[in-house]
C-alpha cells in the first residue's frame, strides 16, 4: 500500500471520528433515525477526508515551505545586521575604536599648524562645508605655542591668532572639535600628523605644500585649504577685459604684476613701466600652478 493511500485513510479516519463525536449532539429521534443520521455523517466525513487529502497536503506543503523560507530570511538578515554592527564598532584589526572623552573617533579631520594659523578654515567651517569630528593634536598646539612665543612680532601675532581660531572653531555647530592629547610616534610635527592620520584613518586639513605631498604619497586624504581657495576663484577667460593696478615687476623685467580682488596674480606683458598705475588689460591665457591660478594679459590700446 502506498504512503499516499495510508495518509488519506488516516485523514479519513480523523474526519470520521470528529464527525462521530460531534454527531452526538443530534437529539434522539423516534425509530432509530438519529443513529442513521450519525452513521451517514460519519461516513460522509470520512469520505470527505479521503477526497480532500491532496488539496490539504498541497496547502500544508506551501505553508511549510513559505514559513521555512521566511524564518531563514529573517535569521540571515539578523545575522548580517549583527555582523555589520560589529564591523562598524571595530577597527580593521578588530580593536576597539579610539575615543576622545565620550566621542568615538571614526575618520576624523586632523588640523595641522599651518591650517590653524592660516585661519580660513574657520570661515569654511562656518559655511557648513565641513562636518563631523575635528581633532587638534596636542603636539600641534605645542608648535602653535612656540610660534606665539616667537621673537618675531608677525609670527607672534599669527600664533596668538591661531589659538583664537581654535576657540572659534569650538563654537561651530557643524563640527565637534576635540584635542588629541595622546603621544604619537614621529620626529617632526609633520611625521606625527601623518602617523596619527594613518592610525585613525582620518584626513588632514592643511595649507602646507610639503605635508600635502607627503600625505598623498602615504595614501592619506588631504583637504588643502589653498586648493579649495583656488577652485572657487572666478575664471578669467581669454579675451576678457578688465582693469588692474600694476604693483611690481614680474620675473621678466618687462612684465608688470597686479592682483585680482581674490588674490589671483595677473602678469601683464610689457607692463613694467606702468607700476603704480591702473590700466585696462585683455586676458590672453590662464594657467594653474601648485601655488595657485595665474592670469596672463596684455595692455589694451
Amino acid at each position: 500500500m502506498s504512503v499516499k493511500i495510508v495518509l488519506r485513510l488516516i485523514l479519513a479516519l480523523i474526519f470520521a471520528v470528529s464527525a462521530a463525536i460531534f454527531s452526538q449532539l443530534i437529539p434522539p429521534l423516534p425509530g432509530g433515525v438519529s443513529f442513521t443520521i450519525r452513521a451517514l455523517l460519519t461516513l460522509a466525513a470520512g469520505g470527505i477526508g479521503f477526497v480532500v487529502f491532496p488539496e490539504i497536503a498541497r496547502s500544508v506543503r506551501v505553508i511549510t515551505i513559505t514559513t521555512f523560507n521566511f524564518v531563514v530570511h529573517r535569521v540571515s538578515s539578523e545575522v548580517s545586521n549583527q555582523v555589520v554592527k560589529l564591523t562598524k564598532f571595530n577597527t580593521p584589526f578588530s580593536q576597539p575604536i579610539p575615543q576622545v572623552g565620550s566621542v568615538a573617533i571614526t575618520r576624523p579631520l586632523i588640523l595641522d599648524t599651518s591650517a590653524i594659523i592660516d585661519g580660513r578654515i574657520l570661515d569654511i567651517a562656518k559655511t557648513g562645508f565641513l562636518s563631523g569630528l575635528a581633532l587638534v593634536p596636542n603636539f600641534v598646539l605645542t608648535e602653535l605655542q612656540q610660534v606665539a612665543d616667537s621673537g618675531d612680532s608677525l609670527k607672534r601675532a599669527r600664533g596668538r591668532r591661531g589659538f583664537e581660531i581654535v576657540e572659534e572653531l569650538k563654537k561651530v555647530k557643524e563640527i565637534k572639535l576635540e584635542v588629541w592629547d595622546k603621544e604619537q610616534n614621529g620626529k617632526q610635527v609633520d611625521d606625527k600628523v601623518i602617523n596619527l592620520a594613518k592610525a585613525l584613518h582620518g584626513k588632514i586639513i592643511t595649507t602646507d605644500f610639503n605635508l600635502n605631498k607627503l600625505a598623498s604619497i602615504s595614501n592619506i586624504g588631504v583637504l588643502n585649504v589653498n586648493d579649495l581657495a583656488n577652485a572657487v576663484k572666478s575664471m578669467s577667460l581669454p579675451g576678457e577685459s578688465m582693469e588692474i593696478k600694476i604693483v611690481h615687476l614680474g620675473k621678466d623685467s618687462s612684465q608688470g604684476v597686479g592682483y585680482l580682488p581674490d588674490g589671483t596674480m595677473v602678469v601683464v606683458a610689457a607692463g613694467a613701466d606702468k607700476i603704480g598705475q591702473t590700466i585696462n588689460i585683455e586676458v590672453t591665457k590662464n594657467i594653474q600652478t601648485p601655488a595657485g591660478r595665474m592670469v596672463f594679459a596684455k595692455e589694451l590700446d
